[in-house]
């Protein structure tokens, strides 16, 4: 009986584990691989120009925001908050620029073009930036 216990026990907790995946994230159903392959019907389409997004300690603001925070923290947040001023879903080929003193982040710099998702049934102009709608008739 305390065999089938533990074998279940077992059974449940790797069940409930998370995939972790890449460079610490979690594995999500948005399937984009390094060659710019998407599994999925969603394509990442460039919304315009490069944009650059500063966090810096000279204000009390970014004083608070860089408080105790990693390299890696520190770029996961840039970006995130670059991406929400300039209204798009992610950064593309976003670059980072770093002041670093004793340990502590100063100054963190990202600059990147912004994109959007978009799904696959509607086409993309690159001259207009903007989505065409194609209506297929048989």
């Amino acid at each position: 009986m305390f065999i089938v216990l533990s074998v279940i026990a077992i059974l449940t907790t790797y069940s409930c584990s998370s995939t972790r995946i890449g460079a610490g994230g979690y594995s999500t159903n948005m399937g984009v691989d390094a060659r710019g392959t998407s599994y999925n019907s969603y394509d990442l389409v460039p919304v315009g120009d490069r944009i650059t997004y500063t966090i810096d300690i000279s204000t009390p603001e970014g004083k608070q925001k860089l408080y105790k925070l990693t390299l890696a923290e520190a770029q996961r947040l840039a970006e995130t908050e670059a991406a929400r001023k300039y209204n798009c879903d992610r950064l593309i080929d976003p670059r980072f620029d770093y002041l670093i003193k004793d340990k502590r982040i100063l100054r963190i710099t990202v600059d990147g073009r912004p994109g959007n998702y978009r799904t696959r049934d509607n086409q993309y102009d690159s001259r207009t930036r903007q989505e065409i709608d194609i209506n297929v008739r048989h």
